[in-house]
Parts: structure tokens; sequence; C-alpha cells
């Protein structure tokens, strides 16, 4: 099958053959929204379904059955559909997104599944037998880096599996003066095991050498409240400063403002914010796990730390705090090795996977 290409946008022709399930992105918060979004910018049409919200359980049934209604109806009056793009994670994300693929199946339709996600790994050996079913339905399994390609092959016997990218939007630069202070930034879901609360300890333990000398501005959803007073039982409410959920204008501009990214998490896949981050030349803190390692190099781009390990995140702070050299230098390295998540290059990868579906018979 020949369909003519162009550099913007995925053909016209082959866009029209796809339809995506995921997470509603224009209203949903976070790295698998983020992906969506930047799709939604490169396809043309974008056919899409959403089958989940950020909400209430009632809220998630009234999605889901709204979601299983709009398939169907795709499904029987939209025989130019070809392919599914499933984007899905563990747990209930992968529950749901099951009866989907069957269904897909059903309907003789080419089914892409797009792993999310850093939990996966723990609950696809829970539920290995049903996981293994479900995956050798899929034509094509997308996973987000090399080592998660290894887990599933190795682990899940999943033959049908590839990499492909997760893209970033282009980075908007806006100058503007820069305070004496380093400035680390934290973007992401405020909980334990993003690694918060190991580095507000880490702030609290070193105040008085940070003091004057760094800033931490954070930004998510997620244990808000308890974090914040965890900040104030720590006192250092002066130094480390919650700015709400960004998105937009407002996480471009935390973006151009900081010096150092930093995420000490216990389980990722591969976090959009590191590579967002990336693109604006912060050197980057962050752990041993997931996809990180293939995008972050200790001592080339940033510091990789074991999760959990505080002396090591003290020293990977002290390292950046205190050489803006330093600091210059990885960040340059970050945005040269991140161009191969940005649109055009992902663009590039998706088109010869649909391409070579839409030739299997």
């Amino acid at each position: 099958m020949k369909i003519k290409k162009n550099s913007g946008k995925i053909n016209f022709s082959l866009a029209s053959q796809i339809l995506f399930l995921g997470i509603d992105y224009k209203k949903a918060k976070g790295g698998v929204a983020s992906v969506e979004k930047v799709y939604s910018t490169i396809f043309s049409p974008f056919h899409f379904v959403r089958t989940v919200v950020d909400g209430n359980s009632i809220q998630k049934i009234g999605i889901f059955i709204e979601a299983f209604i709009h398939f169907m109806f795709v499904m029987i009056c939209c025989p130019e559909i070809k392919i599914v793009h499933i984007h899905g994670a563990s747990y209930a994300s992968f529950w749901r997104k099951r009866i989907f693929i069957f269904l897909s199946k059903l309907f003789r339709k080419k089914v892409v599944y797009h792993m999310h996600g850093g939990a996966f790994k723990e609950f696809a050996l829970k539920h290995r037998t049903i996981v293994n079913n479900t995956l050798r339905k899929c034509d094509i399994v997308i996973v987000l880096s090399d080592s998660w390609k290894e887990f599933f092959i190795n682990e899940l016997g999943c033959k049908n599996v590839i990499v492909i990218k997760n893209p970033i939007e282009h980075p908007i630069y806006k100058s503007g003066p820069k305070k004496n202070a380093c400035v680390l930034l934290f973007l992401g879901l405020l909980c334990k095991e993003k690694g918060i609360y190991d580095l507000l300890e880490v702030i609290s333990e070193n105040k008085k050498a940070y003091w004057g000398n760094l800033i931490f501005r954070f930004a998510g959803n997620g244990n808000v409240v308890d974090v914040l007073n965890t900040i104030k039982r720590l006192k250092i409410d002066d130094i480390a400063f919650y700015e709400g959920w960004v998105s937009g204008k407002e996480k471009i501009k935390l973006l151009n403002e900081a010096d150092v990214y930093i995420l000490p998490s216990y389980y990722e896949g591969l976090p959009i914010s590191i590579l967002e981050s990336m693109s604006y030349h912060l050197p980057i803190i962050s752990t041993n796990v997931g996809g990180i390692p293939e995008i972050v190099k200790d001592g080339v781009n940033g510091f990789i730390i074991e999760p959990g390990n505080k002396k090591g995140l003290k020293e990977a702070i002290d390292h950046l705090l205190f050489n803006r050299e330093l600091r210059e230098k990885m960040g340059v390295a970050s945005a040269d090795m991140v161009k191969d998540h940005l649109p055009d290059s992902v663009k590039k990868q998706l088109e010869n996977l649909y391409l070579k579906l839409l030739n299997d018979k």
C-alpha cells in the first residue's frame, strides 16, 4: 500500500484509517495525556475514543459505557478504520483496554497496544497468564525504552515488541533574568513513589547550606495537603514553593526559569517531564528505574542515583548547585540527546509502523 507522505502531519489517507483509544487528553493530567496531545497535532483527522477521565468511580464507569458505545459505533459504521491504537497502563487501565483489544480483533482490525506506566512489571508478573493471552492478540506492542522491550520479550515471551519514543512538544524558549539562587524543579504526581518526601528531607537536612543558594519549586497533583504539611513541619516553607498544577504557558514559564530538573522516583516508565525538561536545556537528577537510564546518562546530562538513596540525592544536588558551568554543559547535552523525541522524529516511526501493518495481510 503506497501512501504519499508530508512533512508536517501524518498523511490524511493514512490518518483516516487509525482509531486511538486512551485517557481524555483534553482534560486529564499527566504523561499519557501529554503524549496523546502531541499525537493529536500530527494526525489529521485524529479519530479518538476516550476511555477514562480524571474523576470518581461513578464518572469513570459512565465514561467507560460511553466509550464502549462510541467504539462499537466506529467499528460498525466506519469501515475505513483498519488499525486500533490503544494507549494503556497497568491495573484498571489494562482491564479496560483488554476488552477493546478483544473487540478490535472480532472486527478484524490490526491492534497496536501502547504501554505506558512504570508499575506494569509488577502487575504483569502477578497476572502473567492473562497478560500473555491479551498481548498475543495484539499485532504490535509499543514500549517506551529498550529495557522495557527486554522485559516484554524475556519475561512475557512477547515477540512483536518495538520501541517508539514518547513525543514531546517543541520547546518554547523565553529569555529572562535568572535568579542568583539555583532553581530546582519537580513536576509530577505528589506521592511517595515519586520520591518527593525523600527530596524534602534532603533539603531540610541541608537547609543551612542551601539557604540563599537553592530554591525548590514543584508542581503537580496528588497528596498536596500532606506534602505542604510536611514542608511546614520541616520548616522549609521559605525555600520550597508549591506552584499548583501547571500546564501550557505556566509550565513553559517554570521550565524556562529552572536550572535543574529533579525526579527521584521509585517506579517509572519513561517520564515525559524528564524529556520536556531536557528539551529546555536542563540537567537531570533522577533514579535508576524504568527507561530513565537510557535518556539520563550519569555524568553526561545529569546524575542517576538509586531510589531512596538520600545521600546520593544530596551529592547530586550539590554537584549541580555549586557548579554553574557544569549545569550549562549538562543542559546542552540534554537538549542534544532528546532530539529523537521531537514530533517529526516520532511521526516517521509511526508512519513506518502503520504502513507495515496495512501491508501485512
